[in-house]
């Protein structure tokens, strides 16, 4: 099972999800996303990561920042175990928990 680590800009862990929790997390600055990243530079709802199955996705979600991968920006990609996306200032890092 993957974990999701939200790390501030010094890299300093805010939160951690066990990702087989739920289906979908949204991620963005509304106070109703299920991970919120208070920031200008983030979207109301910026992207989603999405459970099928075994498989974990992330989808950027047509946000005006961009959801990136080692400087690329990403539209939906497969996630694998020690991936680290930038949203705004923040970072989301997958990890395996070993469960």
């Amino acid at each position: 099972m993957l974990e999701l680590q939200v790390l501030n800009r010094s890299g300093d862990m805010i939160k951690a999800f066990a990702l087989g929790d739920t289906d979908e997390l949204i991620v963005g600055r509304d106070e109703g996303c299920d991970i919120q990243i208070n920031a200008r530079s983030v979207s109301r709802e910026h992207c989603s990561i999405e459970q099928d199955g075994h498989e974990v996705h992330l989808r950027d979600l047509q946000s005006s920042g961009g959801t990136f991968l080692d400087g690329e920006r990403v539209e939906s990609i497969r996630i694998e175990n020690g991936m680290e996306f930038t949203v705004g200032p923040a970072t989301l890092r997958f990890l395996d928990s070993g469960l």
